[in-house]
């Protein structure tokens, strides 16, 4: 993960103004004026998107999705641009941002902030009253965020908690209201079409002044984080049908079925869970959220859910045009990519600047864009991009694990109610309810054979045996803390 900066990066960076320049504002539409904001999280700094709903004369709905124009300061051929492939995305790590861009850029000139002007791609989608897109327009523009919201604010004001903190934000509430209604319609469309739909959680980590962790907690989580869901999600389809209704190739974000044999492996050993998977051709998301639903009735929910993602293969970039479908298995959608978070995914740039290319030089950027050498070198960027991807989700992963190892070394040898997640022939993987997080109690420190059936794990020690199921309390201490492999390790209270 490349953390600073070259300086010939920095230098192009220094030459940029802290706002858009008037001249900037030509040949775009002027939005200014518009009731266009942001909802992003408490501690958000880049603000990639904004978006606008109003009722039409029609009857019909339309949403306006405004995407910050990374594309028009980040040009082929300089050291930004390089820098910027180099990395592919922003990694969001426990405790910092490593971002795509510089923070001039992504926090500064690029983010839509408040009160200020600043340029944008929009995406102007009309709905009827089905829910059904009938209509889509893209084009350059400026605008200027007329608030900046965080999703616990708007969530008390969909709740109807009318005080001096909402007040401020009443103006938008007509707006609020729409896509409320709109995004519940969105929502039931997806689940007919089969689109997979987790409500999962997400575990931050709180740091003292020193910056020494000191709580591992659950962050929120609130309808309002779905009004923005579901508005990119439209602006992405809405990008990708206009590629593929004009026959161009372009990334795409594709999300292919499990292989059939991988999916038998999978359903075999979660019968032995007493989980049916359903025998069919070929699964959906819908089958996939319904089996999450039956797991978390069980005891040991947590490890049958992470089982039953074995029925769920990865999504990654891919170049795909209007003969060679770009298909996503969980969203139940064809065509569909990633423009909406082009500060911080280098995909989404590129899909902004070929947009831009094809709506202002027409057919000669459509031939450019055909061409087999292209074509091709698109395809490096797109494997590229996915290898970025793997590499941020793998940083995020082991600097969380980092924060919970330097959380867990004060507590050695200290006696911890908990719960065992999930049992394997290695050991037990054990919840600490109190820090919120996980260690693992291996099975050697316990015994010297084991045999697992189902979600209980038997280990014998001579003649004696003891059973350990999925679930279940269990009294351990913390026995070390591994900075090498990253783990917490356990040991049985005796």
């Amino acid at each position: 993960v490349r953390t600073v900066f070259p300086e010939d990066v920095e230098r192009e960076v220094r030459d940029l103004p802290a706002d858009p320049r008037p001249e900037d504002y030509a040949g775009r539409a002027d939005l200014r004026e518009r009731t266009i904001f942001t909802i992003d999280g408490e501690d958000a700094k880049d603000f990639d998107d904004a978006i606008e709903m109003v009722r039409l004369e029609n009857g019909h709905l339309e949403l306006g999705v405004h995407i910050a124009d990374v594309a028009h300061y980040v040009r082929p051929g300089t050291a930004l641009d390089d820098e910027a492939l180099a990395r592919g995305t922003s990694v969001y790590l426990a405790d910092q941002v490593v971002p795509m861009l510089p923070e001039a850029l992504s926090n500064g000139l690029c983010s839509l902030v408040p009160h200020r002007p600043r340029l944008a791609y929009s995406v102007y989608m009309e709905f009827d009253r089905s829910g059904r897109r009938v209509a889509a327009r893209v084009h350059k523009s400026v605008i200027r965020s007329a608030w900046r919201n965080t999703y616990r604010l708007v969530q008390r004001l969909l709740d109807g908690e009318y005080d001096a903190e909402t007040e401020p934000i009443r103006f938008l509430e007509p707006s609020l209201r729409l896509l409320e209604a709109w995004t519940r319609q969105q929502q039931q469309i997806r689940d007919q079409k089969g689109s997979l739909r987790i409500q999962g959680s997400e575990q931050k980590v709180r740091f003292d002044e020193q910056h020494r962790p000191v709580e591992i907690y659950e962050a929120a989580r609130y309808f309002s984080m779905t009004l923005i869901e579901e508005t990119a999600l439209a602006a992405n389809q809405a990008v990708g049908d206009l590629f593929r209704g004009r026959g161009l190739p372009t990334i795409y974000r594709v999300h292919p079925e499990k292989d059939p044999e991988e999916i038998a492996a999978v359903a075999k050993q979660l019968e032995e869970f007493g989980l049916h998977v359903p025998e069919k051709e070929r699964l959906t998301g819908r089958d996939i959220g319904r089996l999450i639903r039956a797991a978390r009735k069980r005891p040991n929910a947590e490890a049958l859910i992470q089982r039953i993602m074995g029925l769920v293969e990865r999504a990654h970039y891919a170049v795909k045009d209007h003969q060679d479908v770009a298909k996503h298995w969980g969203l139940a959608r064809e065509a569909y990519l990633h423009f909406t978070s082009p500060i911080r995914r280098y995909p989404d740039l590129l899909v902004h600047r070929w947009l831009w290319a094809i709506e202002s030089r027409g057919a000669e950027a459509e031939a450019e864009l055909k061409a087999e050498a292209f074509v091709e070198d698109l395809n490096a960027v797109a494997g590229h991009c996915s290898a970025q991807a793997d590499i941020a989700e793998m940083a995020e992963t082991a600097v969380f694990d980092l924060k919970v190892c330097q959380l867990m070394e004060p507590p050695i040898g200290e006696r911890l109610e908990a719960k065992i997640l999930r049992v394997s022939r290695a050991g037990l993987e054990i919840n600490l309810s109190r820090f919120r997080v996980r260690g693992f109690l291996p099975a050697k420190l316990i015994g010297d054979r084991t045999v697992q059936e189902g979600p209980t794990l038997k280990i014998f020690r001579g003649r004696n045996v003891r059973s350990f199921s999925e679930g279940y309390a269990i009294a351990v201490r913390v026995k070390d803390v591994d900075f090498l492999r990253l783990q917490v390790m356990l040991e049985l209270d005796a």
